[in-house]
């Protein structure tokens, strides 16, 4: 078990300094570059002339980064299904003590407990009420995450079209240079246009690919948690309805 959760702190560890290990990587690609020639735009200095498009990028990415770490914790199987709350609540309901199963449920504030609990207040009820209430109560806490984990898909969305926008419009500038400032008689300048405008696509691809394997394993946690929540859920409301017969 020790070893299990060691394995599990890992992975999160890693795919949280994921993003960051990308940008790190890719300033110092250009900061050696930069010091090896003596020549050229840095990396800082990239980034300020993209003007923007670099600006809204760098806000997706911190808003990115946001999400993971929140998302980490929110979905960990150990926050949304505690242990040893399922056992307590049969157990107090196998004393016949409705209302200490509730205040349990309340002082939980879990996915599994808030679930739990809106089939506890139903208690007395119909089987298919319980069943109702407790499907609701389940879809109402997985909308919300949902929603917070198809944040990571918008983003990931957006950000390769944003830099794709920038490099656009650099191209755009750099062919002016071309059209009226003799830019074919400098190709340094024309050159550095070009460079200014690719890297807005490259920033953009930066924040998008992280953002979309961070998408496709959070929602595939998200899956496997609720599949839980779904099987004991039901396992209580038999017992409830048991209980009512």
């Amino acid at each position: 078990m020790l070893k299990r959760t060691s394995r599990d702190n890992l992975k999160r560890a890693v795919f949280v300094l994921m993003p960051v290990f990308s940008l790190v990587v890719c300033a110092n690609v250009y900061a050696r570059d930069a010091a090896a020639g003596g020549k050229g735009l840095t990396f800082w200095r990239l980034i300020f002339n993209g003007g923007w498009v670099m600006a809204v990028i760098g806000l997706l990415s911190i808003v990115a980064l946001t999400l993971i770490i929140d998302l980490f914790f929110r979905l960990r199987s150990s926050k949304m299904i505690p242990a040893g709350y399922l056992d307590g609540v049969k157990k107090t309901l196998k004393a016949r003590d409705l209302k200490k199963a509730i205040q349990e449920s309340e002082l939980q504030g879990s996915f599994m407990s808030n679930v739990i609990l809106s089939g506890l207040k139903k208690c007395g009820q119909d089987l298919k009420m319980v069943q109702e209430a407790m499907a609701e109560a389940g879809a109402k806490e997985a909308v919300g995450l949902q929603q917070r984990v198809n944040y990571l898909s918008t983003i990931g969305t957006t950000a390769p079209m944003l830099g794709l926008l920038g490099t656009v419009l650099g191209m755009i500038q750099a062919f002016n240079i071309i059209a009226y400032e003799a830019g074919l008689g400098k190709p340094t300048a024309l050159a550095g246009g070009v460079a200014q405008a690719l890297v807005t696509t490259a920033f953009g691809l930066i924040v998008a690919i992280p953002a979309m394997g961070f998408f496709f394993y959070f929602r595939n946690r998200l899956e496997k948690v609720v599949f839980e929540v779904e099987i004991n859920a039901g396992d209580i409301s038999l017992y409830l309805g048991r209980k009512n017969s």
